[in-house]
């Protein structure tokens, strides 16, 4: 499918009534604080033919994460916001190539969103626009299971998590905010599972440390 040409809008295909889904591409988020459950086999098995059900379904359940992960490397909501539609469409494009099931295409996704963020951020960099203040979208999800993340006030903690470094913050965020395995955050980042877990658990004492010298 080339990038940028319209889905199929065949209604046989469109989930049943009462399952609403987001429109694809865009920037209204799910309303729903929670994780949503991540994709099925049959979903993501639509989405390589082209489904529009089947993205628009993908786009709810994983928008409002990747939203916050491109927020996270880019520092901006505007950015972030054109960032999530360049790595759906360019997920589209590419969907025929994906290898695997459902339990590689939430890592593929985010891998994509990387791969937009670092694009535009060479961009930026040849082109400077001045500082941005940096405003996360749901860096912190609630039931977060490290009780450093979870126990405190979510200003305090985007501001710690703003000063890791960037690989470290990256890191974090994808494992605990994402909710991410090891194993996904490694075909994101490059590494293997172990080091990322020992990547995360430098970046919590890291963050503890921070959040212990801050006013």
């Amino acid at each position: 499918m080339a990038e940028g040409a319209e889905l199929p809008n065949d209604p046989a295909a469109r989930p049943p009534a009462g399952n609403p889904v987001t429109p694809l591409p865009g920037t209204r988020l799910p309303a729903r604080a929670e994780t949503p459950a991540p994709l099925g086999d049959e979903v993501v098995e639509a989405t390589k033919r082209g489904e529009t059900w089947a993205w628009e379904a993908a786009y709810q359940a994983y928008a409002r994460g990747l939203t916050g992960f491109l927020v996270l490397r880019l520092g901006n909501r505007d950015d972030a916001a054109e960032a999530l539609s360049e790595t759906f469409l360019r997920a589209i494009d590419r969907a025929e190539s994906l290898r695997g099931g459902a339990e590689s295409f939430r890592a593929w996704l985010f891998r994509i969103a990387r791969n937009v963020a670092n694009d535009r951020l060479r961009i930026v960099q040849r082109t400077p626009r001045g500082d941005h203040d940096v405003d996360p979208a749901d860096l912190v999800v609630p039931n977060a299971d490290d009780r450093i993340i979870a126990a405190e006030d979510a200003g305090r903690v985007r501001q710690a998590l703003m000063a890791l470094e960037p690989d470290d913050r990256e890191v974090l965020w994808l494992r605990v905010c994402a909710r991410l395995s090891s194993a996904e955050v490694g075909e994101i980042v490059g590494k293997r599972p172990g080091a990322v877990r020992m990547q995360q658990q430098r970046a919590l004492a890291n963050l503890a440390r921070l959040m212990g010298e801050s006013p």
